[in-house]
């Protein structure tokens, strides 16, 4: 059995021989890996389950640089523009240490008064599958390696549009109904629309999907208030990954930290298979498994605020004991840590989750 059988049989609820293993790590971590196993392929390094596709979006920061200094928004050498305008500044190394990667978001957009500046601006066209024309053969040779072949959308549309316009703006526009925060709602669910169709069509097996919208106390935003933003926008991705191949539709994963079980039912309802991450800070395995594990998967199980950097490797193993007990009554359960795996957390730690998965 090679890990895509077995993580189909996971998701069957039976006949799996082992509890599939992902391994998101910072890329601090990464580098640490390559110099302890001569790699920073993680599959390489300890045979994780999961391997990611990508698509190749040409870039276009002098495009947005020129655009924003159209609007009066000029930026200083340490800020790095993404391919969607995204905008975050690098903090000077020697301030960081080990948190090297940690940037800061900034929200370009912020300036924007009306829709019309929002329209002259060199965003990718949301009809256009040149990017994800490599997709299909990326996917055969992970089915070749027998892994479980996956694409990352975690940001799918929340996210992407505060980040360039900032949260606070995109709830008064919401508020204000400026049309603002609608305009960039609609173009990234249109961008997250296509790159489901491509994924979906090019046969991954898991469409990772998501949008923070918890705290650790509760949601972040109102329930009725994401019922009709949010809820809508995310069912039509979801519809357009589910529609765009029948012979072989890709599993839903879902993503969001903090404590979202007011929405579970509405993330079901809409196509969700699988819940990332089961946050033990606020939402204990044992208190949603019974009820909904035979409407959802559970992932990241693995507290990186708690148990991965702060325990100890016998605290490690007992963690995935108790996942496994649930997996062994009918659950379905991907082990993972609840994010990437930060700086923070011992290497013996990281051996130890991979061995207690694997025994």
């Amino acid at each position: 059995m090679n890990s895509r059988e077995n993580f189909y049989a996971m998701m069957a609820g039976s006949g799996w021989n082992w509890l599939p293993l992902d391994l998101p790590m910072t890329p601090p971590v990464r580098e640490e890996m390559a110099r302890r196993f001569g790699t920073d392929d993680a599959v390489e390094a300890f045979d994780i389950d999961f391997m990611g596709v990508w698509p190749s979006f040409p870039s276009r920061t002098q495009e947005w640089k020129e655009a924003y200094a159209r609007l009066g928004v000029n930026f200083d050498s340490d800020v790095r523009l993404g391919e969607e305008g995204y905008a975050e500044r690098v903090p000077p190394l020697a301030t960081m240490g080990d948190a090297w990667h940690l940037t800061e978001i900034i929200h370009p957009l912020a300036i924007v008064s009306n829709q019309e500046e929002l329209t002259d601006l060199p965003w990718f066209d949301p009809s256009d599958q040149k990017p994800f024309v490599a997709l299909p053969k990326q996917v055969e040779r992970i089915r070749e390696r027998g892994k479980v072949s996956v694409y990352y959308q975690e940001c799918t549309v929340f996210e992407k549009a505060w980040y360039v316009r900032g949260m606070e703006n995109i709830f008064e526009d919401l508020i204000d109904e400026t049309g603002i925060a609608d305009w960039l709602l609609d173009h990234f669910t249109a961008m997250s629309v296509l790159a489901a169709e491509q994924a979906a069509a090019a046969g991954v097996d898991i469409l990772r999907l998501g949008d923070d919208v918890g705290t650790q106390h509760g949601m972040l935003l109102s329930v009725p208030l994401w019922r009709k933003v949010f809820k809508p926008r995310l069912a039509q991705v979801i519809r357009a990954a589910q529609t765009a191949n029948p012979s072989h539709k890709p599993l839903i994963q879902y993503h969001s930290d903090g404590d979202v079980r007011p929405i579970l039912a509405d993330l079901v309802e809409i196509g969700v298979d699988i819940l990332n991450p089961v946050q033990p800070e606020c939402i204990p395995l044992d208190d949603i498994a019974e009820e909904w594990r035979d409407r959802l998967a559970f992932s990241g199980m693995l507290g990186t605020q708690t148990t991965l950097p702060f325990g100890t490797q016998e605290d490690v193993r007992q963690t995935v004991q108790h996942i496994r007990s649930w997996a062994e009554r009918g659950a379905k359960v991907l082990v993972a840590p609840t994010h990437v795996i930060e700086p923070d957390v011992p290497w013996e730690n990281i051996l130890a989750l991979v061995e207690a998965t694997k025994s």
